[in-house]
């Protein structure tokens, strides 16, 4: 048996690098949603267990500022970082900021509860109950955030519409040659 001393590289295989390449640009939006959205959890775990543990505020206190807190900073990462391509040109920064925070708000009102039916009613630790509320209010974020910084698909598809259009008019134009 003649050894390879090659050692396999996942980055220098064309087929795995198109792959990936092809991954990224494709979920872009959401693989820099999930960054950003974890840096804002994150932001909103720290702050949240600041004000409840070591300052001991009551839990829907520490809940909203984190809230607060986190979200502003969420918003300037999605408007800034996140949502960079396809983007909604048609809303200024502030009706963007009132659509974000409208959904936001709507979010709150599990967020609290799953703090306070974990907090006070089960007694979990937490940490924990934070973790698991920022996950699941998280996947809803994404969701509505979606719709505040991009163009509407409605906007896509009358594109295409038009680009249909357009293109069957250009074959009816073409003149049959003559023989």
């Amino acid at each position: 048996m003649i050894k390879d001393n090659k050692k396999f590289n996942s980055t220098s295989d064309p087929a795995i690098r198109s792959l990936a390449q092809r991954v990224v640009k494709r979920h872009r939006n959401l693989v820099v949603y999930m960054i950003f959205g974890f840096i804002a959890a994150l932001l909103n775990t720290v702050v949240f267990m600041v004000l409840h543990k070591w300052w001991h505020s009551a839990i829907l206190i520490s809940n909203t500022i984190a809230f607060v807190i986190s979200n502003l900073a969420s918003f300037i990462f999605n408007q800034k970082a996140v949502f960079v391509n396809n983007v909604d040109r048609d809303h200024s920064t502030w009706q963007k900021l009132i659509f974000f925070f409208t959904y936001r708000i709507i979010s709150l009102v599990p967020d609290s509860l799953i703090m306070l039916v974990g907090l006070s009613w089960l007694g979990l630790n937490a940490l924990l109950v934070k973790i698991i509320d920022q996950v699941l209010v998280g996947i809803f974020n994404y969701l509505t955030t979606r719709s505040v910084f991009q163009a509407q698909e409605a906007t896509m598809i009358e594109r295409a519409k038009k680009r249909l259009k357009n293109s069957s008019q250009k074959i009816t134009n073409k003149k049959p040659r003559s023989h």
